[in-house]
């Protein structure tokens, strides 16, 4: 009885519970370890985001190698072009020229992966560009090879790891091709010729918005991997955008401080400072000293250099690791 007594005063008077003071207390110390792991755990999330990236990078390089060790050294990039095609559908085969053949040959790539002949082929509009963000559909084999894998997709870039993943059954049949867009752009000149050579005139973009591009009925060619000098400062592979270390949205790779992942024709990827790129040339006046100038967008006063988009050379040229070359060392 006595016992029983002594345990029922023990339980009124030494229960261990908080006082309002107390609890305020941990609180204060819970947030103040968030505020202190939170900048930590972003940067780690940040930094696994980037190594992501440059995996992805690394796996297209590959592909793309592989491809032009199984296509006699041919750089991958669509080959289409008026009359010489290989496509069973008849409304792809009356391209007059490259501006038309090259989209109707991606379309004709993603009628194909998505198992949907209804695709139309005005996919991207009248003036699609598709050598931009689609020139991976040429080595698509050589990927993953997994439709809901977004190995050309930046981790960053939100939306297309979003279309990457999503079932091609849930997307309206006009917007499929959007699934199949990369986030990393190929450097121009693996389609285009270096300067004008008197059959074909190179693309090019000087005084333009970032998006707009000067290509003639007729720009398409054919380019190898042994023309390409400096391996290892070459860019090929690259992101429109600095997603990783900008602090404003839709940051564009030329402008001000801008950094970023860039895949290297030897295989390499590496971050790099755009201010650290030689600052480029146009490919329509060689001998001119001065870079290809472009806009942030149609509205802009500014212009900057193009860099690595439009490297001195071309295919010869180089970006990082070295001066620009001499536009006397350029041959038609």
């Amino acid at each position: 009885m006595i016992q029983s007594v002594r345990t029922r005063q023990w339980g009124r008077c030494g229960r261990g519970g908080f006082t309002l003071i107390e609890l305020l207390v941990v609180i204060a110390i819970i947030a103040l370890l968030i505020g202190i792991l939170l900048p930590a755990l972003s940067g780690a999330i940040s930094s696994a985001r980037t190594l992501k990236c440059q995996a992805n990078m690394r796996s297209m390089g590959q592909a793309a190698q592989n491809y032009g060790g199984d296509y006699r050294d041919r750089i991958p990039a669509f080959s289409w072009k008026p009359g010489n095609y290989d496509t069973e559908y008849t409304d792809l085969r009356g391209a007059g020229s490259d501006l038309q053949s090259v989209p109707y040959q991606a379309v004709s790539i993603i009628r194909e992966y998505a198992g949907n002949q209804f695709i139309p082929r005005t996919s991207g509009g009248n003036n699609w560009f598709a050598n931009l963000w689609f020139t991976h559909l040429v080595y698509f084999d050589y990927l993953t090879g997994n439709l809901e894998e977004p190995v050309a997709a930046c981790p960053e870039d939100d939306e297309q790891v979003e279309r990457a993943e999503t079932p091609i059954p849930d997307f309206a049949t006009n917007l499929l091709f959007r699934k199949f867009e990369s986030s990393y752009e190929t450097s121009v000149v693996t389609y285009s010729v270096d300067r004008d050579n008197g059959v074909l005139r190179p693309i090019e973009q000087h005084d333009r918005p970032w998006g707009s591009f000067n290509r003639d009925p007729e720009f398409l060619t054919s380019r190898k991997y042994t023309e390409v000098t400096f391996t290892s400062g070459k860019a090929f592979v690259f992101d429109t955008y600095d997603r990783h270390y900008a602090e404003l949205p839709d940051y564009l790779y030329f402008q001000p401080g801008a950094r970023q992942p860039i895949l290297f024709f030897d295989g390499s990827v590496s971050v790099r400072n755009t201010s650290d790129s030689n600052p480029g040339f146009r490919p329509r006046d060689p001998s001119s000293p001065e870079p290809s100038l472009i806009k942030a967008d149609f509205r802009a006063d500014e212009s900057f250099p193009g860099y690595y988009r439009w490297t001195r050379g071309g295919l010869g040229g180089i970006d990082f690791g070295g001066e620009e070359i001499g536009t006397g060392r350029i041959q038609p």
